[in-house]
């Protein structure tokens, strides 16, 4: 299909009327084929059944049809006068229906011993009691088989079978063929070259000349223009594409001096906008520069106002409860002192001892909060520190019906911090783990060694990673956890200090915290520090 597509015109005109011509002459010389065909099968069958209707004639009687020599004599004259058939046979039917037909006389190369088989064409021609003529081997042999009854009374007696040769008849109609054929080519390559010879001078080279005109045009000539010899279609064709380019060419210098005078318009717009555009630009790089100031002081408002309210709850606190654990620690290092005291007894009171010191150091923390405290940094295992910690919550574990589940990493180095700061910020994510998980569930705690993105200082990063199957938060929740006082907690079970605490610890070792969650599918907290504890 490509190839056609790519054919020219004039090549496919040319093959299409070759087309035309020889279905047109090879339907012709079918029909004629046909016609002559069927035009010998009737002589031959008119020759075969008079010579039928002959040998019947001229038999009258079973007395007669049984003399030899005169129906021999019959056959061998209709043979004389007959060029066209070969052999002649005369048989005798008897009454009975299951015998054979028998040969009586014959004429022609084949004789009677030869005929002693009777043939097939014969016996039906007896069973049909009608002529019949068998075409079958004339392809091959040019040979046509009659079979004829003989009547007497209306019952069959006998039957002629005769053997015509065609041999001519094909010879003469091959014959005929070939002149037909070569006459048809002959008629059809006249008309070939003659429709080819119109086309070309008629239409394929005045067409070209158009073709060649509009390629110059494509190109940008606009003086092309096509010689108009007839006053035809092509020839309408050919002047009005003439009067098209003209009034292209017209346009065109028309639109030349309409693009000059609107560049000049647009160079001159051009530069008043861009004039203008540069003015409001610094103007919105001001009044940007403006509104980050502004964003930056409000916060640092809203920020130092919390700090104030932080501060004095915090002295509050401190003064509250800082008398109370001083006399608790006494009495704990008193009851140590008792040397009845057993060994886990001891041990439990030493326990208690390191949490009221710690509490103490919370609450000295809090106290720090408002003044941004900087960590006292040492080389600290990060996996013993977080087991540490969820060492000290495993009875709360048990009892909230929460399993924990940990993943250690004994490749990653120590980090430079405060342990217990740290400590603290992991106290207060587990704490709000129990809180999202109230029936129960399954806390999730990893150490692992982390690729920070958008640095390029090469730190080596940590991370620790706390993923519950509690409640979760919505989005709305999530940009304010981090804010002081916000809670999600009923009243009376936090402050809405914890998280807040925990990421100014974490930004003060120079790291951060992040958080994924949704409502339902429980949260993930991932805090990240360097192994340098910020200290670059």
């Amino acid at each position: 299909m490509n190839r056609w597509h790519r054919l020219s015109l004039q090549i496919k005109m040319t093959l299409i009327i070759i087309f035309i011509v020889g279905v047109s002459a090879g339907t012709t010389e079918w029909l004629e084929a046909r016609s002559i065909q069927h035009t010998v099968e009737d002589n031959v069958r008119a020759a075969a059944l008079a010579v039928g209707r002959s040998v019947d004639q001229n038999v009258t009687s079973l007395v007669q049809l049984s003399n030899r020599e005169a129906r021999t004599r019959e056959l061998e004259k209709t043979l004389a006068t007959l060029p066209d058939l070969l052999n002649i046979v005369l048989y005798e039917c008897p009454p009975q229906p299951e015998e054979s037909p028998l040969p009586i006389a014959s004429a022609g190369p084949t004789g009677l011993p030869l005929q002693e088989k009777v043939p097939d064409l014969v016996q039906r021609v007896r069973e049909e009691r009608r002529s019949m003529i068998d075409y079958t081997d004339r392809t091959n042999t040019h040979r046509v088989f009659l079979a004829a009854p003989i009547f007497l009374n209306g019952a069959v007696v006998g039957a002629t079978f005769a053997e015509f040769s065609t041999l001519q008849m094909d010879e003469a109609l091959e014959s005929l063929r070939q002149a037909s054929r070569t006459r048809r080519l002959l008629t059809g390559l006249t008309i070939v070259v003659a429709i080819n010879l119109f086309l070309y001078f008629k239409v394929h080279r005045p067409v070209k000349r158009l073709l060649t005109a509009v390629e110059s045009v494509s190109q940008g000539t606009m003086t092309s223009a096509v010689l108009v010899e007839e006053q035809d279609e092509l020839g309408e064709l050919a002047g009005t594409f003439n009067e098209m380019v003209k009034k292209i060419r017209e346009a065109t210098h028309d639109n030349a001096q309409l693009t000059a005078s609107l560049q000049a318009m647009n160079d001159s717009l051009q530069l008043k906008v861009s004039e203008a555009t540069d003015e409001v630009l610094q103007k919105n790089r001001a009044l940007a520069h403006t509104n980050e100031l502004l964003s930056a002081a409000q916060r640092d408002a809203a920020r130092a106002q919390r700090l104030s309210v932080l501060g004095q709850m915090a002295a509050n606190v401190a003064h509250k409860i800082g008398t109370p654990l001083t006399a608790l620690s006494g009495h704990i290092q008193l009851m140590a002192e008792d040397p009845t005291l057993s060994t886990e007894s001891r041990q439990r009171l030493v326990t208690v001892e390191a949490q009221i010191e710690r509490t103490s150091k919370i609450i000295q923390d809090l106290l720090l909060y408002t003044r941004k405290p900087d960590p006292v940094r040492s080389p600290l295992d990060l996996n013993a520190c977080v087991e540490e910690c969820f060492a000290l919550f495993q009875p709360e574990f048990d009892r909230r019906r929460i399993v924990l589940a940990t993943e250690w990493n004994d490749q990653i180095e120590k980090v430079n911090a405060d342990a217990q700061q740290l400590q603290a910020v992991f106290n207060s994510l587990v704490e709000n783990a129990f809180d999202a998980m109230p029936t129960g569930g399954t806390l999730f705690v990893r150490v692992s060694p982390h690729v920070e993105p958008r640095q390029s200082d090469h730190r080596t990063w940590v991370a620790v990673e706390l993923i519950d199957t509690g409640c979760g938060m919505n989005a709305e929740q999530l940009l304010q956890i981090f804010q002081p006082f916000f809670t999600t907690k009923r009243a009376g079970r936090g402050t809405g200090l914890g998280l807040a605490i925990a990421m100014e610890t974490v930004r003060a070792h120079g790291g951060h915290i992040k958080v994924d969650s949704s409502p339902g599918k429980g949260s993930r907290f991932t805090i990240v520090l360097p192994i340098d504890g910020g200290t670059r």
